[in-house]
């Protein structure tokens, strides 16, 4: 796999991917964005099965739960 970095930076060798400043940035900005995107989904999901819960709950009132 190629970094995104490999071609654009200047300073690019072998293996700097492991002690570069703008790496390590990229690679935490990477990490919080998919926390983001994981929290955005987790809460989309419990909204989406408490609206499902309802509906089927108002579709099929005499089952007990």
């Amino acid at each position: 796999m190629a970094l995104p970095c490999q071609k654009s930076c200047s300073q690019y060798w072998d293996g700097c991917h492991k002690s570069c400043k703008k790496w390590k940035e990229f690679q935490e900005k990477q990490a919080l964005e998919r926390q983001k995107e994981k929290a955005f989904l987790r809460e989309y999901r419990e909204l989406y099965t408490q609206l499902e819960r309802q509906w089927y709950q108002a579709s099929y009132p005499s089952r007990i739960y």
